[in-house]
């Protein structure tokens, strides 16, 4: 186990606590009608958002408690076999009151966590799936569905949900994550903001992003995400330097 790798269970553990939180405020702001009633016909409610986020969450610390073993739960391998699973757990879920919702989301959250620290650092390091996994299945994914949240126009408190990405971009930058895991959750962050035309924010954050990893610089090109900075994409990559 090596020295600079032991604050990472720390930063991992710590991000997914601002999740959590960050999702009482937001889901627990919502009026009881609201939260508990599809967002859409035929659309999924705020809290069946909720039991989806713990749902992977929970996946995730399978995959720490399998590592530790040597054993490797099976990839999701496309977009079938993801909307597969989420039927799955949405289905296992859709009929809990919100408190049940709630109490898996505090285990979880707290069985994860557990799990996150008791893995050595190094294996965290060392595995997309543990290290990126983490924040895919946490951070950003609840960013995602955050967003999609105050599109839906269900009285979600939209300056809150600004406030927790900030928390996530303030977080990864004082992170012992390497310096490309950095670069791409930084990126992450710009195409959010991006998407919900939050475009100067996006920019400064591409700046950064790109000056961490400049391979992001060609990927970015063919993003959908970031669409409305196509044009300006070559200009951000340069002014990073």
């Amino acid at each position: 186990m090596t020295d600079a790798g032991k604050g990472l269970n720390d930063d991992l553990v710590e991000m997914l606590q601002a999740m959590r939180q960050a999702e009482r405020d937001i889901f627990g702001a919502l009026d009881p009608v609201s939260r508990d009633s599809p967002m859409r016909p035929n659309d999924w409610s705020p809290k069946d958002h909720q039991a989806h986020l713990t749902a992977w969450k929970a996946r995730q610390a399978q995959r720490f408690a399998a590592a530790r073993e040597g054993v490797e739960i099976p990839a999701v391998h496309d977009g079938g076999e993801t909307d597969e699973l989420n039927a799955e757990f949405q289905a296992a879920r859709a009929d809990w009151a919100w408190d049940a919702v709630q109490a898996e989301a505090d285990q979880v959250g707290a069985q994860l966590e557990t799990e996150i620290g008791a893995t050595d650092p190094d294996l965290i390091a060392g595995s997309e799936r543990l290290l990126a996994g983490t924040l895919g299945n946490g951070a950003f994914h609840a960013m995602t569905h955050f967003g999609w949240l105050v599109e839906a126009d269900v009285g979600v408190d939209a300056a809150r949900v600004s406030e927790y990405v900030d928390e996530v971009v303030g977080q990864i930058r004082a992170s012992s994550l390497p310096r490309s895991e950095i670069g791409a959750s930084i990126y992450n962050a710009a195409c959010f903001r991006a998407l919900h035309g939050q475009l100067d924010p996006a920019r400064e954050l591409l700046r950064e992003a790109f000056q961490l990893d400049p391979e992001l610089v060609t990927f970015s090109r063919e993003d959908d995400d970031l669409i409305e900075l196509r044009d300006e994409i070559d200009q951000l990559a340069q002014s990073g330097n």
